[in-house]
């Protein structure tokens, strides 16, 4: 019993420090270092290396030129979020994003619009870490996304998924509970970072609602 205690206390100490995490990480990023020069060619050597911006919108090609054009930390005095020509390359031959350059100022709300495959979902991947930057960069408040700490990305973002994201049948209190102790923070101050984040979120009058009926639900701040 001590030895399987011992054991079981292990396990538990590796999955809650993120050990096995970053271990598969420096794994794939040893394979993903081979062929990384591989890919790069790929993208300067194929036709979309260089741009037409042309065929592009002069606010589109305004905006790229603003972002190549403008030193990163001089971005980030402006801008919380910037994409500086990210691009996403699938297996070698699938080009997900092609070399996006924006910028989103501080307290705007962006919208990233686009049909299906348009790289939407390939663009917020990268953002939060989930999948590798082919080539380009991303910052958040001026940090990098390539070379920036994992631990200090997820602290600035969150990815929301647009379906099973919320139970249903929980509250928005219940809900926002659950997370704060995923999350990991000391049950005696979860009942006030709850309230400040109603408060914050403009959510006091639903705050007993189930959190599934407040889908699409358009609220005027």
């Amino acid at each position: 019993m001590a030895v399987q205690g011992f054991v079981c206390l292990f396990i538990l100490y590796v999955l809650e420090s993120d050990i096995c995490r970053r271990a598969v990480k420096l794994l794939r990023e040893h394979h993903r270092d081979d062929d990384i020069q591989q890919r790069q060619q790929y993208i300067e050597m194929t036709a979309i290396s260089d741009i037409d911006t042309t065929s592009e919108d002069n606010d589109v090609a305004a905006e790229r030129q603003r972002i190549v054009s403008t030193s990163v930390d001089q971005l980030a005095t402006t801008d919380a979020v910037v994409l500086r020509q990210l691009t996403k390359l699938y297996n070698s031959s699938f080009l997900a994003v092609d070399r996006l350059s924006v910028g989103i100022p501080r307290g705007e709300c962006f919208g990233l619009l686009g049909v299906n495959a348009a790289g939407k979902t390939s663009t917020f991947a990268m953002l939060t870490g989930d999948t590798t930057v082919s080539s380009g960069d991303a910052f958040l408040g001026g940090m990098s996304v390539v070379r920036g700490a994992a631990s200090a990305r997820r602290r600035m973002v969150g990815f929301c998924p647009q379906f099973d994201a919320l139970i249903d049948q929980m509250t928005v209190r219940e809900t926002l509970w659950m997370y704060a102790r995923l999350r990991g923070i000391h049950t005696a101050d979860i009942g006030r970072v709850v309230d400040k984040l109603i408060d914050q979120l403009t959510l006091r009058q639903y705050a007993n609602r189930q959190a599934g009926k407040l889908r699409y639900t358009l609220i005027d701040v």
